[in-house]
This record gives structure tokens, C-alpha cells and sequence, in this order.
């Protein structure tokens, strides 16, 4: 079986690629997929023109492209692309990451290729149950072809977890760092209300203006760190920390890869009250807990009665493992293409 999979970035050092796609092509060749295309500096560019022998086409994110350089050639790019797959008879498969695109430019673009990705597509899938209720509320006829399968991750824990008493930090925030992630509101909010909880942020801005914004709120209880962190850092830092906090706003996110990234380190979780978070803190494996409000996240750091079993996380970590997803998502291509 041959897919083609956009988009599949060129690692030259100055497009940061990203981990779900490499660990997602490396889940399918193990079962034995072809993945056509290789990484390219214009993913979606280097798509036009090639051969149409996949049988099927698997989009993530190709809503945003609007927002990139040549957004409007490559909107049309896209619909070529369409076009070209559905003469072909080929299947197509969109992966369902976001209600809708973070940045709010281009919306007339990013509305007719969500339309043509929830119409054309043979098979949508989400990795939160919240995202079959978007595709119902927004196409009910598509609601049919819509699949939840769960975010895969991987198993970072280590062999000895030490006891919450040795932490140091009672909010950890990391990873990139853009306005739509509301970590610059919820900094401001834990001054504007004294909250006495230590708070650690660790994550790259996205513009000097909000790393600025950042600085201006630091204090004894707040410190502020711009840089990425790599993941045997963050395993450490999460060693010394009592939650791991992401303050998203609720508007565009539904599934995330900051959580199951935290929880593949044993990591408590404390996240806004939407799409996978809220399936998490459903699941009696992990201690993932949620906020309707700023208001409440202090009061869920202090007295949260549920702890973190390592032995559970392991085993949900293990059941949802990029091994185990790449055997699920090829049983469901198979499905697919003879049908």
C-alpha cells in the first residue's frame, strides 16, 4: 500500500519539523506503508505535478496554508491538488487537529478548504471525541466518515518517579509560545491576583512583544524563560514540578500535543476544559484535570485529591503508543481503499 502524506518538511534547520509527522510516517512504515513523497522545502508544492499512484492522500493542517508564504498560490495549489486526487478516484484522509485554524487572517480561504476537507474526504479522523461533534454540527452528513482515535505518544517515564514533596515548582508551562496558548493572560492573571503558587514558564515566543509582555510579569513566584526546552530537560523539569499547566484558550484547540507530551513523562496535567483534555480527565489511568476558568486553577493545584499512579500511566502510554496507533490507522486504510 503507497500513501502520500502532506506535509512532510525538509529538516534543513531553518523550518522546525514537526515530531507528529516524523513519528506518524514512521508508524506507517512499520506496518509496511509506502509513504511516496519525500520531505520537501514546498511540501505542498512538490505534490503538484507527481504521479497520482497513491491510494490514498492524508492531510494535516493543510487549513493553515493560507497563512504561509505564497498563502494564496498555495490555496490554489491545494485545490489543484483536490481536483487532480478526486479524478484519480483516489482516497483522501484529513486529520481533524483544531476546531479551526489559530490565526484569524484569511478566513474566506481557510473556510472553503475546510469545506472541501470535510465534503471530499473519504475518511476524518480526530484524536478527541469533541472533534466528531464539530464535524456534526458543521456537516451532519459528514459525521458518518468521522473516526476518534486516540493522539498517540510515547512512553519518556522514568524508572524511579521521586515524590511529589522533592518538587519545586507548582506550574510548569512549556513549549512554543504564541498568543492564541493564553499563557500571556494567565501570567497576568496570577499577579492581578496574587496567586501564591511558584510558576515556571519555558517556551520560545513567538515575537519579541510577547516575550516582553511575559518579562514585565515576573516576580519572585513567575520566572520567565525564552527558549525551547528539550525533551531530557523537560523530563527533569517535570520531575520537580506539580502540574503541568496549559492555558489554552478554548475557541481553536481540540486535541494536543503539549499534553500527551506531558503525559508520556508521568506528567499531572492541568488544562482548559475542552477536546482531549476533557477525555483525559475522564480516564482513571491518568490525572489530567480541568478549568472552566483562571479562577479555579489554584484551587485545583492546592487541593486535588487524585495522584499519579506511574504504574497507570505506563499502561496507558504503552495501549496508545505510536506502535499501537499505526496498527489501528493501517487496519482502518485497509478498510478504506477496498472499499
Amino acid at each position: 500500500m503507497k500513501v502520500t502524506i502532506y506535509p512532510r518538511n525538509l529538516d534543513n534547520g531553518s523550518i522546525q519539523v514537526n515530531p507528529y509527522i516524523k513519528d506518524f510516517v514512521s508508524a506507517l512504515e512499520q506496518e509496511g506503508i509506502v509513504v511516496a513523497n519525500p520531505p520537501h522545502k514546498n511540501p505542498l508544492f512538490s505534490l503538484i505535478g507527481r504521479k497520482t499512484d497513491s491510494d490514498a492522500y492524508i492531510f494535516h493542517w493543510l487549513e493553515n496554508v493560507p497563512d504561509y508564504k505564497y498563502g494564496m498560490l498555495q490555496t490554489l495549489a491545494a485545490l489543484w491538488l483536490f481536483i487532480t486526487i478526486k479524478f484519480n478516484r483516489k482516497r483522501i484522509i484529513w486529520f481533524l487537529h483544531n476546531k479551526q485554524p489559530h490565526v484569524v487572517r484569511h478566513q474566506w480561504a481557510k473556510k472553503l478548504l475546510t469545506h472541501l476537507l470535510i465534503s471530499k474526504s473519504d475518511l476524518i479522523v480526530t484524536h478527541a471525541t469533541e472533534g466528531v461533534a464539530v464535524i456534526r454540527n458543521r456537516c451532519r452528513d459528514a459525521e458518518s466518515k468521522t473516526l476518534f482515535l486516540h493522539h498517540p505518544t510515547k512512553n519518556r517515564m522514568p524508572a524511579q518517579v521521586p515524590n511529589a514533596q522533592t518538587t519545586d515548582t507548582d506550574l510548569l508551562i512549556w513549549g512554543n509560545i504564541s498568543r492564541y496558548k493564553g499563557v500571556a493572560e494567565f501570567i497576568r492573571f496570577a499577579n492581578e491576583h496574587s496567586l501564591k503558587l511558584k510558576i515556571k514558564v519555558i517556551g520560545k515566543c513567538s515575537s519579541a512583544d510577547l516575550f516582553e509582555e511575559l518579562k514585565q510579569q515576573a516576580n519572585p513566584y513567575i520566572s520567565i524563560e525564552n527558549r525551547s526546552i528539550r525533551f531530557d530537560e523537560l523530563g527533569k523539569e517535570i520531575q520537580k514540578t506539580r502540574y503541568v499547566l496549559v492555558p489554552y484558550a478554548a475557541e481553536s484547540v481540540l486535541s494536543s500535543g503539549i499534553l500527551m507530551d506531558s503525559l508520556s513523562f508521568g506528567a499531572r496535567v492541568i488544562g482548559p476544559n475542552i477536546g482531549s483534555f476533557r477525555d483525559y480527565a475522564n480516564e482513571p489511568l491518568l490525572c489530567v484535570h480541568t478549568f472552566d476558568s483562571f479562577s479555579e486553577i489554584a484551587s485545583i493545584a492546592n487541593h486535588a485529591a487524585r495522584h499519579a499512579n506511574p504504574d497507570d500511566y505506563r499502561l496507558f502510554l504503552e495501549k496508545h503508543s505510536w506502535k499501537e496507533f499505526g496498527k489501528e490507522f493501517h487496519y482502518q486504510l485497509q478498510k478504506l481503499t477496498q472499499q
